[in-house]
């Protein structure tokens, strides 16, 4: 056993242990002072709305008729507009947006109350690099909800929200200021809710401010997250009284947030059963199409989580009703043909639509109908466990809501289903506040356990068409969202999958370090390792003597070369082996460098933060934001992983590992005459080149070197410049070190290797190619420098394929399936031949060679 490979395993070891004790230093704020932090809770909780209150129900006499007066049902209209942005450099959309929503959106849809989902101002510099609290922004957002909103207006922060802010009571903690409900953010403790009682039940509805306490400045400020004492708050909420239905609003989906655990031990995921839809915001849609639809339902909570895309750009907001315990909603756009693209900034080019303190409202805009269908609702966001699905089947009309700017008596109501006209005209049914519209129809036709489709469109005077389309069915079966890539990113926990693919690589490179310790030799005298080696060779060896190879044979080929690679590091590249296990280890245990993460803080404490990939340290005070492991995810697996391959690629090439006695149509030995003469003339193999040894795939690395330096680059400019953020930086050493192993290291790119292009190949003990090929090679160098060279008209003549015999093979050498490569040299046009047995024993053919005296 290697002592020295014990000895680095210890301390291998005793780093983990350090790294174990920084993971749980850094999520203390998590775990319930009191227990219970490690495992979730068995008990069930009280106060739920459990199945067997769902299978009572079903014996009710509720229908869903068109009396407005004398139904036992209830709409809330709810509407959210989530990600404002208010930006005083930003004249497309943002706060425009903004102010088109409160003018022209309000009046129309009328709804119960507003919550704005978070990011609320922009907080971005012109150039979108640095990030500050701006107070105008601020001024524009009160003023206007002081202005036009008539209705309850709710809000929460978002991370454009925080960034750049030291704690709560800063100074430039604006929301605490200009926030609609910053008072009840302040006392809640980071929750907050508010009740809605109607005359078929109660409905509840909970805020959740997800920002770290202190906000770093972008970009490493993405991820919220709630600490135990939040999570304390959010299980009252949710469990104090029994509701129809509980509604979570955060900025954050719960993809991008990490969860504490409440006293009780209870983790969100037990909490998520007792609401029916958690709304957020934030994600903004993503990009390419990939948030089309970040929309999913949790089957093991019943419960639904919804993002809506931003308004600053997209101009989206959401309408959500209750009619009858059926929850039903629609995103709805802003007219964005009828908005200026840009609109009008001041004289030093700036957003600031304020004049003596007053808002100056841009012209209304007239909105297509808006439609949201209630009965039925779509299938596709049903809850089974939480709605009465069955009252569909029971109802004797369509019911949708319509907010238009028209009056009733213009609007014209088209009803089609599975593309097939209605045979029963809609009417208007609801008043002022609720506007209501319903059709007859019969359920019982649809109930076939498919579902189908309702299409509505209304149109006005003005040829304005709104349509809306609803997926149904009558049976109360749920319909898979579909949301392709974005309903499997919302239901993804991003900051687990960071934390796995950031430890599962830096595993990787540990593992693939140490192994070499134990079984690659590490002295001359090592003649088990040695032995070791040479029975990895002769299996490569082997398998390059079969001429048809099979994929299966290709892999195991690859899987053999990269082991003897990695194998032949340390004794072939020490300095690269033990430069990379130094840093691997530092990456885990030591700080990654120290910058100004909120240049608005009042001291150098609250200004400069530590970053280990455990969280960031602010005063000694931990902040378990997981930005540092999005951060570390990219730094190990981009910049140490991928150049740990390349350095490690480099310690060989194809003709290092090729056996000798493979026939190629590139391998010749001299045979011609004058080659023969010649006194340098030696029997060589033609050098194949790997990929890593192409001239473009070296400019490849230099780019890929360039690229990920200009990253480090970059985030100085965020963070303070120079000092302390790239001098105080493990990361940029490791480039600076790596930069030089691909630029002058063992065969760098700025490197010439002498005789690249013949490069005399290792004979592997217990390869018969490879010795057979090389008893042949001495014999002809061996004869060659017996013969005098006086006279070309004379010859001598000897038989090769008797010199080859007279390497005598044993029975055992004889089995194996080894082909061997012959020599055939001849006068003028003479050329080599070979032939190989069906059975691919060698053959050798004999053949005369004239040698000339």
């Amino acid at each position: 056993m290697n002592k020295l490979a014990i000895v680095y395993v210890i301390i291998t070891l005793i780093c983990c242990l350090r790294a174990f004790q920084l993971y749980f230093s850094s999520t203390q704020e998590l775990r319930s002072v009191e227990g219970h932090s490690w495992l979730p809770s068995s008990k069930k909780l009280n106060f739920t709305r459990e199945s067997k209150t769902i299978d009572r129900l079903k014996n009710d006499s509720v229908v869903l008729g068109t009396e407005s007066e004398n139904m036992f049902y209830f709409i809330h209209v709810t509407k959210f507009a989530t990600d404002l942005h208010l930006s005083r450099f930003r004249p497309k959309g943002h706060t425009y947006h903004f102010l088109h929503f409160i003018q022209s959106i309000l009046p129309v849809v009328k709804p119960e109350f507003v919550v704005v989902t978070g990011d609320l101002t922009d907080a971005k510099d012109k150039k979108r690099i640095t990030s500050q609290q701006y107070i105008d922004e601020w001024d524009v957002y009160q003023t206007a909800i002081k202005e036009k909103v008539t209705v309850d207006w709710y809000d929460m922060r978002g991370n454009h929200d925080c960034f750049d802010l030291p704690s709560w009571k800063s100074r430039v903690n604006y929301y605490r200021t200009h926030g609609n409900s910053a008072s009840l953010i302040e006392q809640g403790k980071g929750v907050y809710s508010w009740q809605i009682n109607q005359p078929i039940g109660k409905y509840q509805f909970v805020a959740i401010d997800a920002c770290p306490k202190r906000g770093p400045s972008r970009p490493l400020n993405f991820f919220g997250y709630l600490t135990s004492k939040t999570m304390d708050q959010l299980e009252n909420a949710l469990i104090s009284k029994p509701y129809n239905h509980t509604f979570v609003f955060s900025h954050y989906p719960t993809s991008t947030m990490v969860f504490g655990v409440s006293k009780k031990g209870r983790t969100f995921r037990d909490l998520a059963s007792h609401y029916s839809i958690y709304f957020c915001g934030h994600l903004h849609k993503l990009i390419a199409g990939l948030g089309d639809v970040l929309k999913s339902y949790d089957p093991v909570t019943k419960s639904l989580e919804l993002e809506l895309g931003d308004l600053k750009e997209h101009g989206l907001y959401r309408i959500v009703a209750v009619d009858h315990d059926l929850i039903s909603f629609v995103d709805v756009q802003l007219p964005l043909d009828q908005i200026p693209k840009k609109g009008p900034v001041n004289s030093q080019g700036l957003v600031q639509p304020m004049q003596d303190d007053k808002i100056i409202w841009p012209n209304p805009v007239q909105p297509a109908p808006a439609i949201l269908v209630t009965n039925p609702k779509d299938a596709r966001f049903s809850l089974p466990s939480k709605e009465p699905l069955w009252r569909i089947r029971q109802s004797s009309h369509i019911r949708f809501l319509v907010f238009s700017n028209e009056t009733i008596d213009k609007l014209q109501v088209e009803i089609l289903i599975d593309g097939k006209l209605h045979s029963h005209e809609a009417s208007f049914v609801g008043n002022t506040k609720n506007p209501l519209w319903a059709a007859p129809w019969d359920p019982i036709l649809f109930e076939d356990r498919k579902p189908h489709q309702l299409t509505v469109r209304v149109t006005t005077s003005d040829a304005v068409v709104g349509i809306s389309n609803t997926v149904f069915r009558v049976d109360t079966h749920r319909i898979k969202i579909g949301g392709g890539s974005g309903e499997f990113i919302i239901k993804s926990k991003m900051s687990t999958v960071l934390q796995c693919i950031t430890i599962f690589a830096m595993s990787v490179m540990l593992f693939l370090l140490l192994i070499p310790k134990f079984f690659a030799p590490q002295y001359e005298t090592d003649v088990y390792s040695k032995k070791r080696i040479n029975r990895l060779l002769l299996r490569i060896h082997t398998i390059d003597q079969i001429t048809a190879k099979t994929p299966y044979l290709k892999l195991q080929k690859s899987i053999l070369t990269w082991s003897f690679r990695f194998l032949q590091l340390p004794q072939d590249q020490p300095i690269v082996w033990h430069f990379t296990f130094i840093y691997i280890l530092a990456l885990l245990t030591l700080p990654w460098f120290r910058a100004n993460f909120i240049p608005s803080g009042d001291t150098n404490a609250e200004r400069y933060g530590i970053f280990y990939m455990w969280g960031m340290v602010f005063g000694g005070e931990w902040v378990p934001i997981a930005d540092t492991w999005m951060f570390a995810a990219e730094q190990v697996t981009l910049d140490v992983f991928a150049f740990f391959f390349l350095v490690t690629w480099r310690g060989t090439d194809a003709s290092d590992l090729l056996c000798r006695g493979v026939v190629h149509q590139n391998q010749r030995y001299a045979s011609d005459t004058k080659a023969a003469l010649t006194p340098t003339t030696t029997v060589k193999v033609k050098h194949r080149r790997q990929l890593n040894e192409m001239a473009w795939f070296k400019g490849l690395e230099v780019v890929y070197w360039l690229w990920r330096s200009s990253e480090l680059v970059a985030l100085s400019s965020f963070y303070g410049g120079i000092w302390p953020t790239l001098v105080q930086n493990i990361n940029v050493y490791w480039m600076l070190f790596s930069g030089y192993t691909l630029a002058l290291g063992k065969n760098g790119v700025l490197c010439k290797r002498k005789k690249q292009k013949h490069r005399l190949l290792v004979v592997v003990e217990g390869c018969i190619a490879c010795q057979q090929h090389e008893t042949v090679i001495l014999l002809v160098e061996e004869t060659e420098k017996k013969l005098p060279l006086n006279d070309d008209s004379t010859a001598l003549h000897y038989n090769s394929s008797a010199s080859v015999n007279a390497t005598t093979l044993t029975q055992e050498e004889e089995q194996q399936k080894i082909g061997f490569m012959n020599i055939s040299t001849s006068s003028g046009s003479s050329s080599c031949s070979s032939s190989t047995p069906f059975d691919g024993l060698p053959h050798v053919k004999s053949r005369k060679r004239q040698l000339k005296i």
